[in-house]
């Protein structure tokens, strides 16, 4: 049996993760509309959700990669600047 605390946590880190920028928040909003437009969701939707989150994800990653290779000396170079200067 889940007590009142317990189903209060888990709320309280749903609704955090709801609010990030986090992959499986986007899933879920996309489950969710999915289940609105039809009034159910099956695993094979689903599935085609997730892998769609998937293959954007990856395509993040790979830009994420070429942004860090092409100006990763440039961020680390201005981001100890700041820090630097911010703790001044």
């Amino acid at each position: 049996m889940v007590n009142q605390a317990d189903e209060e946590k888990a709320l309280s880190r749903f609704q955090s993760l709801m609010k990030s920028e986090h992959w499986l928040a986007t899933y879920i909003r996309d489950l969710l509309s999915a289940h609105d437009l039809s009034g159910s969701v099956d695993f094979s939707a689903a599935e085609q959700l997730l892998s769609a989150e998937r293959e954007q994800f990856e395509k993040d990653l790979a830009v994420a990669r070429r942004m860090v290779r092409i100006y990763g000396k440039q961020v680390v170079s201005e981001n100890t600047a700041h820090f630097a200067h911010s703790t001044d």
